[in-house]
This record gives C-alpha cells, sequence and structure tokens, in this order.
C-alpha cells in the first residue's frame, strides 16, 4: 500500500523541466506547421523546376530537349563566367571589410551621447530603406559623364576642364559601384553593430578604465570581443547581399562598362533574359544557391556557440 502511495503525483508537485520543454516544443511544432508546410511546398517544387530546367535546353529559339550537365560545363568554360566570377569575388572582398571597418566606426560614434545623436541614427536609415533600384537610378545622375551632377560640381569649382568619365572607365565604374553599395548597407550593418556595443556592460570598461586602460586596449579586450558574434552575423549577410547584388548594378551600369561590373548574379539575369538561355540561366542560379550555402556554412562554423540562439536550459 505504502508502495503504491509513494508512486501517486503529490498534489501541487511541479511539472518536470523535461517534460515542460517537451510540452513547449510540440505546441511551437503544431503553430508554424502550416506555414513551415506552405513555405517547403514552393521551396521544394521551386528547386526542383530549377533543377530540371538547368538540365535542359529552354528557350523560344531552340526545341526544348535534355543536355544533362552540358549547360553546367558550358558556363564554367565560359570566359564571361570567369569574368564574372572574378568581378564578383573582388567586390565582395572589398564591400565586406570596408562595411565592417565603417559599421564599428559608425557605431562606436553613434552610442557616444552628443547632440542631435538621435536625429543622425534615424536619418542615416535613409539609404538602406531606399530600393536598391531607386539608389542605383539616384547616384547614376550623380556620376553620369557629360552632365552628372558631381562633373557639374567639380567643374564649377575649377577642379576639373573635361568630365571625367565616371561610369565609362572600367577601374571608376568599379569603384562608383563598391561606393553605392557600401552607402546603401553601411546604415543596417552599423545599426547590428550598434546594439551589440550597447549589450556591452558598462562595468567592464570602468573596471578596465581603473586598471589604466586607454581607448585602444579597451576596445581590444572588450569591445572587440564582446561584437564578435554580431561582426560575424553582418560578415555573413553583406557577403551574401554583395554576392547576389543585382538590381544596384542594375540600374547603375548595367554590368558595364563591357564586362567590368557584371557580377554572377547579372550574368545569370543576361543568360537567362537578353539571351534567352533559361536553361544556362537556371544552371546559374543553382551555381549561386550551392556557393552562397557553402558560404553560410563555413560563417556558421566559425560563429562561437549561442551567437545565434541562447543555449541556456
Amino acid at each position: 500500500m505504502s508502495g503504491i502511495d509513494q508512486a501517486q503525483p503529490v498534489a501541487g508537485a511541479t511539472v518536470p523541466h523535461r517534460a515542460r520543454r517537451s510540452g513547449d516544443w510540440v505546441t511551437g511544432a503544431l503553430m508554424v506547421a502550416p506555414v513551415a508546410l506552405l513555405i517547403a511546398v514552393f521551396f521544394v517544387y521551386s528547386t526542383y523546376r530549377a533543377v530540371y530546367q538547368s538540365t535542359r535546353i529552354e528557350s523560344p529559339i531552340f526545341k526544348p530537349r535534355y543536355v544533362g550537365l552540358q549547360n553546367y560545363r558550358d558556363i564554367l568554360d565560359g570566359r564571361l563566367f570567369r569574368q564574372a566570377s572574378e568581378n564578383s569575388f573582388v567586390f565582395v572582398l572589398t564591400v565586406v571589410p570596408t562595411l565592417l571597418v565603417l559599421g564599428v566606426l559608425v557605431a562606436l560614434l553613434l552610442n557616444e551621447p552628443f547632440r542631435g545623436n538621435t536625429a543622425l541614427r534615424i536619418g542615416m536609415i535613409l539609404p538602406w530603406a531606399l530600393p536598391a533600384a531607386v539608389a542605383g537610378l539616384v547616384w547614376k545622375w550623380i556620376f553620369l559623364d557629360g552632365w552628372g551632377a558631381l562633373n557639374g560640381i567639380l567643374s564649377d569649382v575649377g577642379l576639373i576642364d573635361d568630365p571625367i568619365a565616371f561610369l565609362g572607365e572600367p577601374r571608376l565604374a568599379r569603384l562608383v559601384v563598391v561606393i553605392v553599395f557600401v552607402w546603401a548597407q553601411l546604415p543596417l550593418a552599423s545599426i547590428f553593430l550598434l546594439a551589440a556595443v550597447q549589450s556591452i556592460s558598462p562595468e567592464l570598461y570602468e573596471a578596465a578604465e581603473l586598471d589604466g586602460a586607454g581607448a585602444a586596449g579597451r576596445f581590444r579586450a572588450i569591445t572587440l570581443p564582446g561584437i564578435r558574434p554580431m561582426l560575424l552575423i553582418v560578415a555573413l549577410f553583406e557577403l551574401l547581399m554583395a554576392f547576389t547584388s543585382f538590381d544596384l548594378v542594375y540600374a547603375l551600369t548595367q554590368g558595364g562598362p563591357g564586362t567590368a561590373t557584371t557580377m554572377v548574379s547579372y550574368f545569370a539575369w543576361q543568360e537567362s533574359f537578353r539571351k534567352l538561355n533559361f536553361g544556362a540561366g537556371a544552371a546559374l542560379a543553382i551555381m549561386i544557391a550551392l556557393a552562397s550555402l557553402l558560404v553560410i556554412l563555413v560563417l556558421m562554423r566559425a560563429m562561437p556557440k549561442g551567437a545565434l540562439v541562447d543555449d541556456r536550459q
């Protein structure tokens, strides 16, 4: 009898932590299941369609037929793809470190109390809020070779006699694309990093200051380790944005002059909608998606444990 009594739950006893977690997980899964199912259906179908199309010749010009991996081989052997890949690689290696450095500097500036800080935070979001196509058109008007605003200003103040071909010279055109992309992406990167800076306890800075650490020492010992997870997240986001950038390039340079600013995403659009080679365009899209996935996996491995979610039990 006593054994039976001991097996019975005591009134008011708390539910075990593991049981609560299991119940929460089931409830959460049921709540997100409809949306997850809808996303999965569209993802599975679109992925299947892209893979299927990438193995065929599909064009209004030619009769559709199965070609296996020929589209991939043609792309990898093509000079234009190698040029677009090189452009994308150089572009990513230029803009991502630039955004990280400038983002940290702007975040540290915005973290300081000064008059107009709030207005500056609100105003700096505007470049990011503008659609990339609109931003590209605005900056194209600024950098136009003959009657652009920048050439007009430089000419009025007597700094130049002849207009500078900002969008007509390959090196300058690449530089313009970098400047506009950094201008458009810097606000979001700075806000993310500002949130990371403000999450660091002020007591750590006070203790370091009492120990005689200068501004540079406090940054190396406290700020940089404290914002490292967010730095990796921002780097991942900006890398993917730079690698898949299309609308900005389309509005600003349309891949020119020549192929100087043709990125892989713009090259995929060219194959699909200019050359009407939808099979090659789908193959390029698959390759871009796989490259992006590889980058995500590498940077996710580099993130500290708990950087994205709280691992506390």
